[in-house]
């Protein structure tokens, strides 16, 4: 019997990960069971359920493949612009769509949340998992943009609620189009004209 190394079933559980992104993304979370997404990677039932107990399994470990990278890159932001909350919250927006459009992982973990995914029945707590993050990011900006009143940057009697939820809907809304036909416009030029439209908007 071939004793198996780490380095074989981290292979695997990547190969796993990338048919699930193709499979999801063809059909659907729904639609998709198990033993399509082994084998679309080539492996067997046993080696699927010896990574990943199920569909949610596999989705927050496609959520978690993409959040390091993520984390990594805001703290690089935070760093780059430290004395400007508004900035900060500028660059995120950026990057998140920068993300989108260039990482095949990113693009295709967005594309499955906001078009593949129906957030009933076993799905539901993929639904809790987005909202704890979004809630978490809100939270975030929210904070960013408190400090950019303080400092003068944008209105005073603005609500900072109400501007990250107006700011989230155009950042959504354009990668959600996007999404959907690509060929419609280029995401990233759009959404420099959109957000920096917006910013302005704000100045106080």
């Amino acid at each position: 019997m071939v004793r198996r190394t780490k380095a074989d079933a981290l292979t695997t559980r990547t190969e796993l990960l990338d048919a699930a992104e193709r499979v999801f993304s063809s059909n659907g979370v729904a639609n998709t069971s198990m033993m399509q997404v082994a084998e679309a990677a080539g492996v067997t039932r046993g080696a699927i359920y010896h990574h990943f107990q199920n569909k949610l399994d596999l989705i927050n470990a496609l959520m978690d493949r993409v959040k390091l990278p993520v984390d990594e890159m805001l703290e690089e932001i935070v760093q780059a612009h430290q004395d400007n909350p508004l900035a900060i919250l500028k660059a995120r927006c950026f990057h998140i769509i920068h993300q989108v459009e260039h990482d095949p992982h990113m693009q295709a973990l967005i594309n499955i949340l906001l078009h593949k995914c129906e957030y009933v029945g076993d799905a539901l707590p993929i639904h809790l998992r987005h909202l704890g993050g979004r809630n978490a990011c809100i939270e975030e900006s929210c904070i960013l943009l408190d400090e950019a009143k303080k400092k003068g940057l944008i209105g005073a009697d603005l609500n900072s609620q109400a501007v990250v939820l107006g700011l989230f809907s155009l950042v959504d809304g354009l990668m959600y189009n996007w999404l959907l036909d690509k060929s419609l416009f280029d995401l990233s030029s759009t959404a420099k004209q959109a957000i920096e439209c917006y910013f302005k908007g704000l100045q106080a």
